[in-house]
C-alpha cells in the first residue's frame, strides 16, 4: 500500500509524528517513550505464558515491549486502524514473534469481539 493511501491516523503515527525525521524518532523513543512503556509494563506484572491486550495498539509499542520482556508471553494487538494492525503484523514477522501475536479490529470502547485464538498466528 502506498503511504498516501493509509488512513490519517496511521500516516500521523508512522510518518508525521516526528516530522519524517528518523533520528528524532529514535531519540524520542529512547528518551521518552521506552521509559513510559517500561513503567507501564512493570505495573502489568506480566508473567510467563500470560496474554497482554494492547488496546489502541498503534505501532505496537506496549505489546512489542511485553513480548521482548517476557519471551513466552502473547500479545493481542487491538486497533481500529487496519493500516496500523498491518504495520504491527509486519514488524512482528520481522521480529520473528508472529506466533505470539493476534491482531483484532476493535474500538477501545467496545472490546466485545476479542476472542483468544490458539495458536495465535
Amino acid at each position: 500500500m502506498k503511504k498516501e493511501d493509509r488512513d490519517i491516523w496511521s500516516r500521523w503515527l508512522l510518518e508525521r509524528r516526528f516530522g519524517g525525521n528518523e533520528a528524532a524518532m529514535q531519540a524520542a523513543l529512547t528518551k521518552y517513550l521506552y521509559p513510559w512503556r517500561d513503567e507501564i509494563l512493570s505495573h502489568a506484572n506480566l508473567q510467563e505464558g500470560e496474554i497482554l491486550l494492547d488496546v489502541g495498539c498503534g505501532d505496537g509499542l506496549i505489546a512489542f515491549g511485553a513480548l521482548e520482556k517476557v519471551k513466552t508471553s502473547r500479545a493481542i494487538f487491538s486497533d481500529i486502524s487496519q493500516d496500523l494492525r498491518d504495520h504491527a503484523k509486519s514488524l512482528a514477522q520481522e521480529m520473528n514473534v508472529l506466533d505470539h501475536c493476534q491482531f483484532v479490529n476493535a474500538s477501545a470502547d467496545d472490546l466485545s469481539m476479542i476472542e483468544i485464538h490458539y495458536p495465535f498466528a
